[in-house]
């Protein structure tokens, strides 16, 4: 049973239906079709790795991180639940000097590492499954519609203007509000699956609070396996606020292999340049790397919880 739960955990990302969530890159496809598990199910993974020019939410960090991520995620019928704790570093590590301060009042901050900082994140997420009629020879088409709440510490050391002085530490925070609903649609005779996203996310008490609005859409076409390699590929295009250009300002596509291992692990690699624009610069592209290791941690099938149930 444990063996039959594991191969459902590590090849989630082969599924033509997996919606995910646009953000973070590391953040593992866990799209589980209802008509999978008859019984409710409770999974637990972890995930390690690198990533190479990384960004977070549309913007470059201009920094290399290391991060470890924690997935818990509970499923009963067609209903969805999952915690999820993710903690990120960089090269540049928070320290002395993140930003610095003119003894004003009220004060004035001037931020050294820009308005996006690594550090850990909590999130909470909440979703169901619904079911549409796609192509009559084929299995209903299985969507997902999930609210997605998350929160972040950011802690910015400061100093004073030209003398380097301490001047103290700001305790701010950074949270978002996100939802994200599957799409299917025929078209040439061929079903296409998506996802639409909506985000909100603001932060205060740091050196550089700022707001975001985030409106994309993702096409998922199919996977495919070469060997024993898993193979996808997703396009993301939308529009960010604060980008000093109005409209269409971000295209990002992204390509990911995954390979599985013996002892539950998985092995990902994914490539994902993205375009951004803005009325300085234009239109400019950002390559991301990303390899990293997924091992389920627990897997459990709560059969003395079995519902009776129908799709």
């Amino acid at each position: 049973m444990r063996s039959r739960l594991v191969a459902i955990a590590l090849l989630i990302s082969t599924a033509a239906t997996a919606a995910g969530q646009v953000r973070p890159i590391f953040d593992p496809d866990d799209f589980i079709d209802p008509r999978n598990h008859a019984a409710p199910l409770f999974i637990s993974r972890l995930v390690a790795g690198a990533m190479r020019s990384a960004e977070d939410d549309y913007r470059p960090l201009r920094q290399d991180a290391g991060f470890l991520y924690l997935v818990n995620s509970f499923y009963f019928r067609h209903f969805q639940a999952d915690y999820k704790h993710s903690e990120v570093r960089g090269e540049q590590a928070n320290g002395p000097g993140d930003a610095q301060v003119c003894p004003c009042d009220p004060p004035i901050y001037f931020s050294q590492t820009g308005d996006r900082m690594t550090g850990s994140k909590d999130t909470l997420q909440l979703a169901g499954y619904w079911s549409v009629r796609g192509d009559p020879s084929e299995p209903r088409a299985m969507l997902r519609y999930r609210l997605s709440i998350s929160r972040r510490k950011i802690d910015t050391d400061t100093t004073f203007l030209e003398t380097g002085h301490d001047a103290g530490t700001l305790h701010g925070h950074e949270q978002s509000i996100s939802v994200d609903a599957d799409t299917y649609f025929r078209i040439a005779g061929r079903g296409i699956f998506g996802t639409l996203f909506l985000a909100r996310t603001k932060s205060s008490g740091t050196a550089a609070d700022h707001s975001q609005n985030e409106i994309a859409y993702v096409v998922r076409p199919p996977g495919t396996a070469i060997g024993n390699v898993l193979m996808r590929a997703t396009l993301t295009v939308g529009a960010v606020t604060g980008r000093s250009a109005a409209g269409l300002n971000v295209i990002n596509p992204a390509f990911e292999a995954m390979r599985p291992m013996p002892h539950d692990v998985s092995i990902h690699l994914i490539w994902s340049p993205l375009a951004t624009r803005t009325r300085e610069n234009g239109w400019t592209t950002h390559q991301q790397l990303l390899v990293s290791l997924e091992y389920v941690l627990f897997a459990k099938s709560l059969t003395h919880f079995r519902p009776s149930r129908s799709d």
